[in-house]
């Protein structure tokens, strides 16, 4: 099967959004909340694995993939978004999987929902809180992101997308630690030279492809997801997720450390930490057969 062989189903959204969102295999329901930039094109690898094993629904937020920007947009949007598919499709006992940004919306759908109705979150590789001030230091890039940066980040969005979209590429792409000086210089063609000059692979390719290689609508649309998910502070959520959680997280990590993995489980009760060994942020393309079998395991109660 191919991203051509999945019935894209269309959800009208209470202001008139059209959310575009595939529902595909049976059994035990999880909700696949994608990160920045990706789409149900993109991450239909993975959405064809785990129809095998169950039912899993995937959506293109707003001003990604084949749904169209409309209305608010950001990660609370796609938390309201991500809800209302419960009432569409009459959900119950669903577990509810984002990675990277994808967790993000998860901490505002527990913090504006709850967590009536889930059996279960999956949280990929994600910081409660993405700027590193004061004695916070477990946010983006290992502890490197400051609100200086964010505040700039906001400005490039609208003047320069590109440099700002192939610094966040070049972030997540090599394994890092927090100790190592991080190299946020250089004009866009610079940065993508120095990013390919040391990984030219599959992985890159693609990121760069769904971040940085994209069209205007969705350029300005990143604006608020950005401003939504890097300016939020969700640690004070962690503590109302009172249903069964893992943490995946990537070690060494690029974008995250594993000791922001390390707090999430401290904070979150019950909740276990899965290491995905060697890895940079692209973990799931990286060591797909680990990735998915935890979350198979942990989603549909078999082995992956």
């Amino acid at each position: 099967m191919s991203f051509s062989d999945f019935k894209i189903e269309t959800f009208h959204g209470d202001d008139g959004a059209e959310i575009r969102y595939v529902d595909v295999g049976s059994g035990k329901v999880m909700l696949y909340i994608m990160g920045f930039g990706s789409s149900i094109e993109s991450q239909a690898p993975f959405i064809e694995a785990m129809q095998e094993k169950g039912r899993i629904i995937a959506f293109d937020q707003r001003a990604f993939g084949m749904t169209p920007a409309f209305g608010e947009m950001g990660i609370h949007q796609s938390a309201r978004d991500a809800k209302a598919f419960f009432k569409l499709l009459k959900l119950e006992e669903v577990t509810l999987f984002g990675y990277s940004m994808g967790a993000a919306v998860i901490f505002s759908f527990v913090n504006q929902f709850g967590t009536d109705g889930l059996s279960g979150i999956i949280l990929g590789d994600m910081s409660p809180k993405l700027i590193n001030e004061g004695d916070w230091k477990l946010g983006l890039y290992q502890g490197w992101y400051t609100r200086e940066m964010f505040n700039k980040d906001l400005e490039l969005i609208h003047t320069d997308y590109k440099r700002f979209a192939l610094m966040v590429a070049e972030g997540l792409l090599f394994k890092n630690y927090p100790e190592n000086v991080r190299d946020f210089s250089g004009t866009a063609e610079e940065i993508r030279k120095r990013i390919l000059d040391k990984r030219n692979d599959l992985i890159a390719q693609a990121l760069i492809q769904g971040m940085v290689d994209i069209g205007e609508e969705h350029a300005k649309a990143n604006y608020y997801y950005w401003e939504t998910m890097a300016g939020s502070d969700f640690r004070d959520v962690l503590s109302k997720i009172d249903v069964p959680t893992i943490i995946l997280y990537a070690d060494p990590g690029s974008g995250y450390c594993p000791a922001t993995a390390e707090y999430m489980e401290s904070q979150i009760p019950g909740a276990v930490r899965i290491p995905i060994y060697g890895c940079t942020h692209m973990a799931a393309a990286e060591s797909p057969a680990q990735w998915r079998g935890c979350i198979v395991e942990f989603a549909y109660n078999e082995k992956g």
